[in-house]
Order: C-alpha cells, then structure tokens, then sequence
C-alpha cells in the first residue's frame, strides 16, 4: 500500500565522497579505475581514490563524460609539466606583484580546511600586467594547485587527523567597479576559473563574496556563467557585514584585522597576505610534496655551494624518496566522512 503524501520514492542522494557513495557510485569508481588500466593511461600512484572520485562527483558519476575530462587532464599536465610545477615555476614577478594584489592562504577554516584570501579589486589589471606576465601567471596558478593538492591538504589532513580535500575562499570585492570588467580582465578571471575547473575539479568547500555592491549585481551576470550549477551553490554573496558569517566557519584569529578578524601577522614583513601561516609550516606533505621540497632544497644549496666557490653537494641518494614516502605511509589517518565539496579561489580578476 502506498504511503500516500509521507512516502519518498527518491533514494538517499550520496555526495560521492570516498566514505558516502552508493553501490552505483562505487561501481562506477572502479569501472573508471578498470578502464585506466586497460587504456595504459597512467600508473601514476597520485591517482588514488579520493583523487578519480573528485573527477567523477564533476561529472556527476558518468563514466564517458569522465573520461573526456580525464584523458584532456593527463595531456594537459604533460603539456604544462604539472608534475615538475612545485620546482621549476619559480614565478619571481608574481611575488613582487603580491604587494598590488593581496592574496593567499592564511590559516584554517574551523574544520581544518586550507583558507584562502583573495583580493582582486585592490588594482588595475594594466598595472599587474607591467610586473606579471600572462604566461607567468597561469604557471603560478598551476604550481599552486599543486601544492594544495600535495602539500597544503596532506599537512592540514594530518593536523585535522581527519581527510581534508577541499579549500575554504573568501573573495574580498571591495573597491569594485564595472570598469574592472573590461576584457582585459575578464579574460584574466577566465584563465583562473579553466584551469581550477578543467583539471582540479571538486576542490572548493565553500567561497564567501564579500564586500559586494549594487554594482556587482551586474558584473556578477557577466562572472556567473563561466561557473557550473554545482559551484554556484557552494558561493555565498556578502556585503559588507559578512564577520559574523564568516566567523561560523573561520575562527576571528585566522581572519586578517583589515576584514575584520584579530590577525596581524606581526611577525611577517608585509603582514597576513606574505606570512603564508598553516599547519603545511609544520606538518608532512605526501610524498610529491616531500620530493618537491627536496629537490627545492637541493638546489638552494647548489645555489649557495655556487656563490661560495665551492663543488655542489651530491645528489640525494634514491633511498629519500622511499624514506618519504615510508613516513608518509606511517601518519597516514583514517578519513573522516567528508563534507560536500570543490577549487581555491581562481584569483577572479580586475
């Protein structure tokens, strides 16, 4: 007998994370998983579960359209060398370009999540063009997904002793004009947005717009459709009383004083947005994100053996990578259920 108007015929919907999937869903992670082997895509052992589960939930478990995202991915990393992004993209200009363009991670939301800050009405697009080039900024980009994905969340994962997968964002807009939207810069906001959504799916837990006026209104229709459904969702739209929000999920002490919070930074010369503070200062990054930081080391002290006159270190023996990747297996923590999920703030433009 029915159940009248109280009966649901909808099943439980399940977010596809790794500890809330439906049998269908598990089938299809391993039909993906099959179909890699098969093809001979990759055997790169980045590619766990939690890391094909993001490019499914993208997709919403459709087994092709993955596939397309998938296999465009894996050319793509080869075209821009993303595995090598954490070493060889040194991007100097963009660092001198941070003292016009605020942004940066600073801390942790309340559940251990990487916290992100950008401010992108703080300049003129010409001017950041004059320090940075184009080029320059998509291969920061790329490098900085990378070290999210391998050093920021493997760090704050261990801190949190629970799996963190996604970055909280808040996108400061104060100082916004329709004249920021030229396309110049809208282009810049595009070349962001492509390359969080193309290849680093499903890493945005939540973003705050903050600081938004009457005129963003309009700006926000020419903004809006670059972005899917499932990412507009997760983006909340704030004016200028938007602390106690906020405060819901980030602690005031991780928030810098000039949006509100307590944090200073003293300590850092340039204040919050150079200090780059988190838990990735004290805790393991997984193995790509130790290998990185070895070999970063290794040329620092070349650099130095160089200047100095004297004969570089040797090489470090094959053993480090091993030895890494040992430890990393040891502080390995059991997932915890994961909230809903997705990307760090593309820096939008202006």
């Amino acid at each position: 007998t029915s159940m009248g108007w109280f009966s649901s015929s909808k099943k439980e919907e399940k977010s596809g994370f790794m500890d809330d999937m439906s049998e269908e869903q598990e089938q299809t992670l391993e039909e993906f998983k099959k179909i890699i082997a098969e093809e001979s895509l990759t055997e790169d052992p980045r590619y766990d579960d939690y890391y094909l589960l993001r490019f499914l939930r993208a997709r919403k478990f459709d087994i092709e359209k993955t596939m397309v995202m998938f296999k465009k991915f894996l050319e793509w990393r080869v075209e821009h060398r993303a595995d090598e992004a954490m070493v060889i993209y040194k991007c100097p200009n963009v660092e001198k370009a941070r003292e016009i363009y605020p942004h940066g991670y600073h801390g942790t939301d309340l559940e251990g999540r990487p916290f992100y800050i950008d401010q992108p009405c703080n300049f003129h697009i010409d001017d950041l063009l004059k320090i940075v080039s184009k080029e320059e900024l998509y291969v920061y980009y790329v490098r900085e997904y990378e070290k999210l994905i391998h050093v920021r969340f493997p760090a704050c994962s261990a801190a949190s002793e629970k799996k963190i997968e996604q970055s909280f964002s808040l996108l400061n807009l104060k100082g916004f004009s329709m004249g920021k939207l030229k396309e110049k810069s809208r282009n810049f906001i595009k070349l962001a947005i492509d390359i969080g959504s193309d290849n680093y799916p499903e890493i945005m837990y939540k973003m705050f717009i903050v600081n938004t006026s009457f005129v963003f209104k309009g700006a926000w229709a020419i903004i809006s459709p670059f972005l899917d459904a499932k990412t507009k969702k997760k983006i909340s739209i704030h004016g200028s009383s938007f602390q106690k929000e906020l405060f819901k999920y980030v602690d005031p002490s991780n928030v810098p004083e000039s949006l509100g919070g307590e944090c200073t930074c003293s300590h850092t010369e340039g204040g919050c947005y150079f200090s780059d503070v988190g838990p990735w200062n004290e805790y393991p990054a997984d193995e790509f994100g130790e290998a990185a930081k070895q070999a970063l080391l290794e040329e620092e002290k070349n650099e130095i053996a160089a200047t100095e006159g004297l004969a570089p270190p040797p090489p470090p023996s094959s053993g480090n990578v091993e030895e890494v990747t040992e430890k990393m297996a040891n502080l390995e923590v059991q997932p915890a259920v994961p909230t809903e999920l997705a990307a760090p703030p593309p820096p939008s433009e202006s």
